[in-house]
């Protein structure tokens, strides 16, 4: 009934599966039934999608938007995002590592002026800062991974 409705597009979610690997069956499932005569041209919008992974498989099954609270989710709890996984700066291993960039490769205003080491001691001394550094630097690896998947949709 839904899909006979003028809808600009479709709102994928709330909450799908208990898991990766159950959204993932679910959207190989649900896909297919976009891509149908008017349904095609029209926005297919998945709802606090999370995970890297999962976005990956999102883009990858056809889903063409999304959102989520995950980067700044993971940065209010000391967990920041990066290409090679997360990285848990409260943990004691980072409080020494000094002029050890978050990610080698980020250039996020973050990673080009701060440390791993002063990372932690803001989160270690409660300082608002922190959350508002790590936040930015997860939104910046979250936009250069959507920039890359949708770089990789463009290419084929």
């Amino acid at each position: 009934y839904l899909t006979s409705l003028p809808w600009d597009g479709y709102a994928i979610g709330g909450s799908l599966g208990n898991g990766r690997d159950e959204l993932k069956k679910l959207l190989k499932w649900m896909m297919p039934l976009f891509d149908v005569e008017d349904r095609r041209d029209k926005c297919r919008h998945l709802l606090g999608i999370a995970d890297v992974d999962s976005i990956h498989n999102a883009v990858v099954s056809g889903v063409d938007t999304m959102d989520s609270s995950y980067p700044t989710k993971l940065a209010r709890h000391g967990t920041l995002m990066t290409k090679d996984g997360l990285i848990r700066i409260k943990r004691g291993q980072h409080a020494r590592s000094y002029g050890v960039k978050i990610d080698f490769d980020c250039e996020c205003s973050t990673c080009v002026h701060y440390d791993r080491a002063y990372l932690n001691h803001l989160f270690k001394s409660n300082e608002p800062l922190a959350l508002q550094l790590a936040s930015a630097h997860n939104l910046h690896f979250m936009n250069q991974l959507m920039a890359k998947l949708r770089n990789d949709v463009l290419e084929g």
